[in-house]
């Protein structure tokens, strides 16, 4: 891969609310819209979301000002609102998205010990978080799409929680789809970051055909792009060089020690990277000036500029708040070249040109 370009907020406005558009989308626990972006590159249209995070709901009517937001705990959501929202039917909706937040099952930390405890977002925390699949689920038989996509972390699949992996699979079979669970990598499908993630992938029943089995998650790449080559032209302003320093804080010397490529032996979280490589995982964390996190190799920390070519973000995406509110907003979003490739192979599928049932 010599090149790497991320069409802009503006362009993509254009191209999916012109009427254009291929398929449609509503998505829950769309975050800053990450996912949704990754849909729009696909020419999808989406028509509605919900998500619990004021700042994150900033983020979101601040890029997508037509989109339709339900704010609030979508515990208090019921499907049939959603569907007289979007002037739609049961069962005429292409696409239901959904990230239900994870943090309770992040391989970085201490996992099962956060399960049912209350986890803080941003501005706002939630009580038993792990709990919010079962939550998309009922929303997802009231909505009754063609087609579901799901995210997760890759934690999901490891451990005691997958407990929790085989239960949501069976209730999401006893929904009426045919579905398929795999672990994808962002760097293989056109993201310049390490960034596994549980993509699950359902089609309703009464669309899905034999030769669709093991087909519904694309297909890795054989190259990936570098930092280097996502960095190319961009230009470090004043801003940039205050937000980025770290060199007050005790990783400062950490970082300096360390060879580009290389990971702190203690503290893991702690990598410097390498310009002809690809970036580890940005996580929300990474926002933290003084925390152990991905770095530049440069001995700094990214800028929001960087994290969001590392995340496939437009350059013209606007993000709300501080330095860490807005790397924050970035490391929870799904990275949208990622979901792009998703909904490509969807509509590769040819389940989006079917009848609603």
């Amino acid at each position: 891969m010599t090149s790497y370009s991320i069409p802009s907020v503006v362009s993509l406005r254009e191209q999916t609310e012109n009427g254009n558009h291929k398929f449609e989308v509503v998505s829950l626990f769309a975050g800053g819209g990450g996912s949704s972006t990754g849909y729009r590159m696909a020419g999808g249209k989406v028509l509605a979301v919900n998500e619990f995070i004021s700042e994150a709901v900033k983020t979101y009517a601040a890029n997508w000002p037509t989109t339709k937001i339900l704010p609030g705990d979508i515990r208090k959501l019921s499907g049939q609102e959603i569907l007289d929202l979007i002037g739609k039917k049961q069962g005429e909706l292409d696409i239901l998205d959904g990230s239900p937040p994870c943090s309770a099952f992040s391989t970085a930390g201490s996992r099962e010990k956060g399960w049912g405890k209350s986890k803080k977002y941003s501005d706002a925390s939630q009580e038993n978080v792990e709990d919010l699949f079962f939550e998309y689920i009922r929303i997802l038989r009231d909505l009754m799409p063609k087609v579901f996509v799901a995210e997760n972390v890759s934690g999901l699949a490891k451990g005691v929680a997958k407990g929790y992996l085989n239960q949501i699979l069976r209730d999401l079979r006893a929904s009426g789809y045919c579905v398929e669970c795999k672990v994808l990598d962002a760097q293989w499908l056109g993201v310049p970051q390490k960034r596994a993630r549980t993509i699950f992938v359902g089609i309703r029943s009464d669309l899905w055909k034999a030769n669709m089995t093991k087909k519904l998650h694309p297909k890795p790449s054989d190259s990936r792009p570098t930092l280097e080559q996502a960095f190319a032209d961009l230009i470090m302003t004043q801003q940039d060089k205050a937000e980025s320093n770290i060199e007050k804080y005790s990783i400062f010397k950490l970082l300096k020690n360390l060879k580009p490529g290389e990971q702190h032996k203690k503290r893991f979280n702690l990598v410097k990277s390498r310009r002809d490589s690809v970036a580890n995982c940005i996580t929300a964390t990474c926002g933290n000036p003084g925390a152990a996190k991905v770095c530049h190799w440069d001995n700094r920390a990214f800028t929001v500029s960087e994290i969001k070519r590392i995340m496939s973000v437009p350059d013209d995406y606007i993000l709300t708040g501080s330095y860490q509110q807005r790397v924050e907003r970035l490391g929870r979003m799904v990275a949208p070249f990622m979901m792009k490739a998703v909904a490509e192979n969807i509509l590769a599928l040819g389940v989006l040109n079917a009848d609603a049932r």
